[in-house]
Parts: structure tokens; sequence; C-alpha cells
């Protein structure tokens, strides 16, 4: 299995300054929302593997991980993670995989489930990410879950400089399966409000082919 072309993403640890304080209510809220609408849509059974890409402080993939049998937290942001491995520890989670890099650096194809919260407008090459994930992460029929912005005018991030400015649905749902996936589902499910704007929450659900 070949690593594509590097997957570029936000340079720098962009949440070093933020990581301290990223488990806000709101943050946590926004993870319980899109755990909640996953598993409306597709349940992973107790001997599944999970890949949370962009794992941040582990809020999502910490909801999992009781659920599955292995979860594991992905993050290019060290400062991040180590907020994550504070929580683990407390928690007495001996057993977790870190990994400290993008998403070219796990290849072990052994991923029933990968999902994804806020953090693909993070990455500047989509079509190679996507691609990356089904060639070299996911198994054969295991599932890509995406939770991420519609597009939006670019004030979410408060004028930081960012990939995306949310996404168009139609285009990336066509992404998808131009490289094999079967798109499940694919709808609007949270809208939040920062001062007087509202953005949209989006969650998108593929299959990839058993045959890939």
């Amino acid at each position: 299995m070949e690593k594509p072309a590097t997957v570029k993403q936000t340079t720098m640890d962009y949440f070093r300054n933020k990581a301290e304080e990223w488990d806000s209510p709101a943050k946590i809220e926004m993870a319980e929302k899109f755990v909640n609408e996953l598993l409306k849509i597709h349940t992973p059974s107790s001997d599944k593997k999970v890949l949370d890409f962009g794992t941040g402080t582990g809020l999502v993939g910490m909801k999992l991980s009781g659920k599955v049998r292995e979860v594991v937290y992905l993050d290019s942001s060290e400062s991040m993670l180590e907020i994550l491995k504070k929580k683990l520890d407390a928690n007495k989670d001996w057993g977790r995989t870190i990994i400290h890099g993008d998403i070219t650096s796990y290849n072990q194809r052994d991923i029933d489930l990968v999902t994804t919260l806020m953090a693909l407008h993070h990455i500047e090459n989509i079509d190679e990410t996507i691609n990356y994930i089904s060639d070299n992460i996911l198994k054969p029929s295991g599932v890509l879950v995406i939770g991420d912005l519609t597009e939006e005018d670019g004030s979410f991030h408060n004028g930081d400089a960012v990939p995306h400015k949310g996404f168009k649905i139609e285009e990336l749902k066509a992404k998808l399966e131009k490289t094999g996936f079967e798109l499940i589902t694919s709808y609007v499910y949270n809208t939040m409000v920062k001062g007087d704007k509202k953005y949209d929450q989006f969650i998108m659900v593929a299959v990839k082919s058993d045959k890939k």
C-alpha cells in the first residue's frame, strides 16, 4: 500500500493555545450530538476497531471507546493529544493507541470505522485524504463518518486562515463516490450559534466498497 502525495493540513500547532480550554460545555455538547447522530445511522459492534481522525482531546473517540474493541486516536496537534492523554490516564484507560501526525501516520488497513468531527476543513487536499482512508486504513465494507460545517463565509474561525470554509454537501458526496464509497446518508443535523451568526453542521456516512 503506497502513500499518496503528502496530505497537507493546517501547518504548525493551530490548537496550541486552545487545547487547555478546549473541553468547554459547548464542545462537549457538539461531540455528544455527533456521536448520538452517528449511532442512529450506524451502530458498531463490540468487536470493531475505530480510528478517530482529528480526535483533538478525544471527545468523540472516548464516547465510542466503551462500545467497541479499540479506538485509535489520531491528531496533528501535540497540545490537544497531551490533554487527551491526561483524560485517558484519569480514566485508567491504558490500552489506548494515540498517534501524533497526519492521516498518513496510520496504514494498517484494519479499521472498521473512521470518524472525523470538525477536522476535515483543516485539511487542504480532501481528495487525497479520502483516497488514503479508503486505500490504506479502512477494511472492505468499512464505514466513514464525517461531521463538519456546511459552506460558510469564513467568520466561524474569526478570520483565521483555514483551508476550507465548510463544504458543499453535494460536492463532498461526489468526492466520496469518485473514490468508490457508497453514500448511506448525509444531512444537516445541528445548528450552532456564535454571536449573531448561525452555522450548520452536517453528518455524512459512507461505506467503502467490499471489493476494494
